[in-house]
């Protein structure tokens, strides 16, 4: 639904507000509640509610498509002539949608190997009967008292954007946004920059329960969405669990040793002890520590064990720290 549009040279400016959107931002919520301290007690409340059987499909497409990332992809897939309706409309056409369509925006064009339209059609049936039952269920209450509050809230900054300027008011969706000259700056596990004259649309959308990611699309330069926090809870005061496991695993001189050692080739704990001189016993304490950290995978060759880095943990540290003190 767009509330309402602004035009800053050759750039439309949408705000856009929909709420098959924010219930798949509440459904990421439910994949790693720890992460959106915002939302903590919310989640538990609401885990508490969920059916087993509709608790494991949750996490499972949490687990398996980019924490729902993937499913969020279907919001932006329809006109706004369906977004426009309901959550149950955006279903709908998921459900009638091509298998190899289908499939390409669930894994955000990563599906690898790709699935016949015989393997697609039960996991589509899965994806859907969880969306209606959590929707039904649980989510359909959940919107009732926030949908008018977040209409609310993005036409105030619709507001705000007239009051201060697209460049001004870009830099106040987030903290990990810059604009410096013509360049629109996204601080991530990496910096993502694009050239502000080669965007044509911007579509400015809101959901209570990103917070606190910078949550943004520019897989498309010539339209980028990016996403408004609406604050509707106070955050909790304590640190994710799997972030402190993280940071204390590295807190050692020996295990960075250890890593850097690993990151050149995978090695196992006889290497690892010959290598940096120490005993495999002391090796191989270090890297329980590593394993269950996650920063090590483990791969069996023989009668060996071989330990490889978690290059995307890694990448994603920063990401992850960040995302923490912004909450």
């Amino acid at each position: 639904m767009i509330l309402t549009e602004r035009q800053e040279g050759s750039i439309t400016i949408e705000f856009v507000y929909s709420p098959f959107f924010e219930m798949i931002c509440s459904l990421h919520v439910l994949t790693k509640p720890e992460h959106h301290l915002g939302h903590l007690n919310w989640a538990e409340e609401m885990l508490a509610k969920l059916p087993q059987p509709l608790h494991e499909d949750i996490l499972y497409f949490g687990m398996n498509f980019s924490e729902w990332l993937g499913v969020m992809g279907f919001s932006f897939s329809f006109d706004h002539s369906i977004n426009d309706l309901n959550i149950t409309a955006v279903i709908d056409e998921m459900a009638k949608m091509p298998a190899h369509q289908f499939m390409e925006i669930l894994t955000n064009g990563n599906q690898e190997p790709p699935l016949d339209a015989q393997a697609v059609e039960p996991l589509r049936s899965r994806l859907t009967a969880c969306l209606k039952a959590y929707y039904f269920q649980f989510f359909e209450k959940e919107l009732r008292y926030i949908e008018p509050l977040l209409i609310r809230i993005l036409k105030r900054q619709a507001f705000e954007y007239d009051r201060i300027g697209m460049k001004a008011y870009l830099k106040t969706l987030h903290n990990r946004i810059d604009v410096i000259a013509d360049d629109l700056i996204f601080y991530k596990y990496r910096t993502f920059t694009v050239d502000i004259n080669k965007i044509q649309k911007l579509s400015i959308r809101i959901s209570s329960f990103v917070d606190p990611h910078l949550l943004i699309d520019i897989s498309d330069t010539s339209h980028i969405k990016l996403t408004f926090r609406a604050q509707l809870q106070e955050a909790v005061q304590v640190v994710p669990e799997d972030l402190f496991k993280t940071t204390k695993a590295l807190g050692d001189k020996t295990r960075l040793k250890i890593l850097r050692a690993i990151r050149q080739k995978q090695c196992s704990t006889q290497s690892l002890a010959k290598e940096l001189q120490l005993t495999e016993a002391c090796i191989s304490k270090h890297l329980q520590i590593l394993h269950e950290a996650e920063l090590l995978h483990k791969q069996r060759k023989g009668n060996y064990v071989y330990y490889l880095l978690n290059q995307m943990l890694l990448e994603h540290l920063p990401q992850n720290i960040y995302q923490y003190l912004d909450g």
